[in-house]
């Protein structure tokens, strides 16, 4: 992924909301998935991917035993 892509992502995941004029005229394209999984959460983090579909869940076990 290209700077650009991850910077678009990351527009997405902090909900910015695109055009739709622009939304149609890059349909389709690598730049409008990077912004759509972002917009809807996705991300992977140790060769395990995250969405809506599987929450992470953060499970912060040394806190637990405290």
């Amino acid at each position: 992924m290209s700077r650009f892509h991850q910077f678009v992502y990351l527009a997405g995941y902090g909900q910015w909301l695109m055009p739709k004029t622009v939304r149609r005229v890059i349909a389709g394209s690598q730049l409008h998935r990077a912004w759509l999984l972002g917009l809807l959460g996705f991300f992977r983090e140790d060769d395990i991917s995250y969405g809506p579909a599987k929450p992470y869940v953060h499970n912060n076990q040394e806190f637990e035993n405290d």
